[in-house]
């Protein structure tokens, strides 16, 4: 589908003249850095750096919903060195660990199919993209966007059927770069621990016995290599991660309303007892005062009784 077709308009005035693309070779994923902003708000923010407006050309709300920020034709204002030749798309939220500022965990469902069918569909109109990298796989960027828990490699193997479209060519032991990192990170998701060395871009015997380790649990041969077909697999298993955790929460989600259903009749239960005890207590009160009530009324008697009996005795 055109991403024309969904994406909303967000009206935005510019302070100048826009310039057009003259090729699309990639796209550039980011995050906000803020856990909640509006497009507007995205846009007053750049302007005060002096840009233009928002430099990001499409902006994917927690939602899901899709906005056209800086028109998807022009030029952006979203990492340097790329701007003439990419498409920003921005993920709202704050993906990266900061203990200055609250950050976000976990990208919500909604968002990360959104930004999944947004890359997808730009893929589809810009049939010459060639790449798609976060903000800091951008070469020259100090930046830690879009953020260690941006799902990066996920957003890209679910739209791609790879861990990136130009860099799938085989790899074996004794390979460098970044396709490796890249297939360390992977390997990491999968839950194939790198423990020595960890993402460090050398195809070495760990990453080697990683890659190993999924192809017997994918049933294909134990040759080291990593080919277009075990990508396939890596990517098919990820996308079953993923549906398998959304079940879990959904599960927990179910259990942990059934338990507070539980509790609260439990309360509830637990209340009518108490309140049972209590008049019960009370009716026994009520009883106990009448008891000794008429007890001390019977000593009176059977003490005026023996006074006047000595009485007419000594009578």
């Amino acid at each position: 589908m055109p991403i024309r077709d969904y994406m909303k308009n967000a009206s935005l005035k510019f302070n100048g003249k826009l310039e057009p693309r003259t090729a699309t070779n990639g796209i550039v994923l980011h995050h906000a850095a803020v856990r909640q902003a509006t497009p507007q708000q995205i846009h007053e923010w750049h302007l005060r750096r002096g840009w233009l407006g928002a430099g990001y050309n499409v902006y994917v709300r927690k939602d899901g919903s899709v906005w056209e920020l800086r028109p998807l034709w022009a030029v952006g204002a979203h990492a340097e060195g790329v701007n003439s030749e990419s498409i920003g798309v921005c993920a709202e939220g704050m993906y990266h660990p900061l203990s200055s500022q609250p950050y976000d965990r976990e990208m919500p469902a909604e968002q990360f199919d959104a930004l999944v069918k947004v890359v997808k569909d730009l893929m589809e109109e810009y049939p010459y993209i060639k790449w798609i990298k976060g903000h800091n796989e951008v070469p020259g960027s100090a930046t830690a966007c879009p953020g260690s828990y941006f799902p990066l490699e996920e957003i890209v193997i679910a739209a791609t059927n790879s861990s990136n479209i130009e860099e799938v060519d085989d790899m074996k032991k004794g390979d460098r770069g970044p396709a490796v990192e890249k297939l360390q990170r992977l390997l990491m998701v999968l839950g194939y621990q790198l423990p020595k060395y960890g993402v460090d871009g050398v195809f070495g015997a760990e990453t080697e016995a990683a890659v190993n380790a999924f192809r017997k649990s994918a049933g294909l041969p134990q040759n080291g290599i990593v080919d277009v077909t075990i990508m396939i697999a890596m990517a098919e298993r990820l996308l079953q991660s993923k549906v398998a955790l959304e079940q879990e929460n959904a599960a927990l989600k179910s259990r942990i309303q059934f338990l507070e259903g539980e509790l609260k009749k439990a309360f509830e239960s637990t209340n009518e007892a108490v309140e049972k005890c209590m008049k019960e207590f009370e009716e026994r009160n009520k009883r106990f005062i009448e008891f000794f009530r008429l007890l001390n009324q019977l000593i009176k008697e059977v003490g005026e009784y023996q006074g006047n009996a000595l009485s007419y005795k000594s009578s």
